[in-house]
């Protein structure tokens, strides 16, 4: 049994390895300032007053081969990446959220699954929430370094993830972490206007392991990743940042 759990991590890791390498990299930048990150994608044009996020110097991304990873599975829909973590992974969405919970990226049944986007959210990351989901694994892979947001260090040392995607690149500003269990309404997708997501950010806020100084806007689209956790039974642990363009 042990055996054969490890060779379910082993096979995961392999392919995350190999789908690494359609991640570009700037052989002109200082891999000491940012390992294992390069220069972004090119400037997208902005809508007027957008709310744009402008990099901080000593961070920079990688320019993510779409297509290719397209050819393995037209379900990718964006990579996902928490500098200084195991978090690394293409993001895809299926047409239901039963099967990328044992099927890898390349369509391999395996117990660790993918990293994915609620069925039930409109493509694109439009809509005001958007689910992203991952396993807890025991190895530490997929999301299981996300219920490290209970405390407050790593947050201040991990505020923003990184979410690519074929049309353009997005930071999520984290706003809130905690631990909630299946019926609340953390998974909330429609709201009826502004107040209620008002009301709903708010709520997330207060239940917060960590304190974050982002500015919130009712308007703003905000994105709620999702693991398991083992705080009782049915427990979820859950991060809800605002979803913002790159400069």
């Amino acid at each position: 049994m042990v055996f054969s759990i490890q060779a379910t991590y082993w096979e995961s890791e392999r392919l995350h390895s190999t789908l690494a390498q359609h991640l570009t990299f700037d052989l002109n930048s200082d891999p000491s300032s940012s390992p294992g990150l390069v220069s972004e994608q090119p400037q997208q044009l902005l809508l007027p007053e957008e709310e744009t996020f402008t990099l901080p110097d000593h961070i920079a991304l990688p320019t993510v081969d779409f297509d290719a990873l397209g050819e393995i599975n037209p379900d990718i829909v964006g990579w996902i990446l928490l500098e200084g973590t195991q978090i690394n992974y293409p993001v895809v969405q299926g047409r239901d959220n039963a099967h990328y919970l044992n099927h890898l990226f390349d369509g391999r049944r395996n117990a660790t699954g993918a990293i994915f986007v609620d069925s039930y959210n409109q493509p694109g990351f439009t809509d005001r929430n958007t689910i992203i989901y991952g396993h807890h694994m025991r190895d530490g892979s997929m999301f299981a370094v996300l219920e490290r947001y209970r405390g407050q260090y790593f947050f201040n040392a991990h505020p923003w993830i990184f979410l690519l995607t074929p049309e353009r690149n997005y930071v999520i500003q984290l706003v809130a972490g905690y631990t909630s269990n299946v019926q609340s309404s953390a998974w909330r997708l429609d709201f009826a206007d502004d107040v209620e997501v008002e009301a709903w950010i708010n709520e997330r806020r207060e239940r917060s392991d960590f304190v974050s100084d982002a500015e919130v806007r009712p308007t703003d689209r905000f994105v709620t990743l999702s693991t398991c956790s083992w705080a009782f039974n049915n427990a979820r642990y859950v991060v809800v940042g605002r979803l913002i363009p790159l400069a």
